[in-house]
């Protein structure tokens, strides 16, 4: 027994350093957090709302930490993120579930932020939306969405993947729950 708790302890350890690797990274600027370890899932970003602008969504196959081969939406935009909680769940055998989490207490301003995501549900608002269909042999390049702005209110977001040129999380807080409720 003591040789599983050495492992588990050797585990955790690696996995914390990269963690406070990535956060360090969103502290000091541009960042990727892909989270494509095997068997875990998707990274979620819920909040009160998302303003956005400069958006632009193109179609893609991408991967996750499930499969290799995912439908997906790559994403390119700048947002203002009230009430941003991104949380990851993470399964431990005979643990049970852990999950990390981010929060923030004041607005998340991101600039230069690319967003791959497989599902997203709010209520929206878009100025001056445009979608539109392209005669390409490339797959990817067949449809194209855009807008000015959009206004996303109670926003869920299933990503696999986030960069940032800049982003600032006023009052941040990681924290690590073991079993949460949701």
């Amino acid at each position: 027994m003591g040789y599983r708790w050495k492992w588990f302890l050797y585990s955790m350890s690696g996995a914390l350093a990269l963690l406070f690797a990535l956060v360090f990274g969103i502290w000091k600027g541009g960042v990727a957090l892909a989270v494509p370890v095997a068997g875990i899932g998707s990274f979620y970003i819920e909040a009160d709302q998302i303003d956005v602008t400069n958006f632009k969504l193109l179609p893609k196959i991408g991967e996750s930490s499930e499969s290799s081969v995912v439908p997906q939406g790559a994403s390119t935009l700048d947002a203002t993120i009230k009430g941003m909680k991104l949380y990851k769940d993470i399964d431990m055998p005979g643990k049970g579930r852990v999950r990390v989490l981010i929060t923030a207490a004041g607005d998340v301003k991101a600039s230069g932020l690319t967003l791959d995501l497989s599902r997203l549900s709010s209520d929206g608002s878009f100025t001056q939306l445009e979608v539109a269909e392209h005669n390409d042999t490339d797959p990817t390049k067949k449809f194209s969405m855009g807008a000015s702005s959009i206004v996303l209110n109670k926003p869920v977001i299933e990503g696999h993947y986030l960069f940032a040129n800049s982003i600032s999380l006023p009052g941040m807080v990681m924290q690590f729950e073991l079993n949460p409720s949701q």
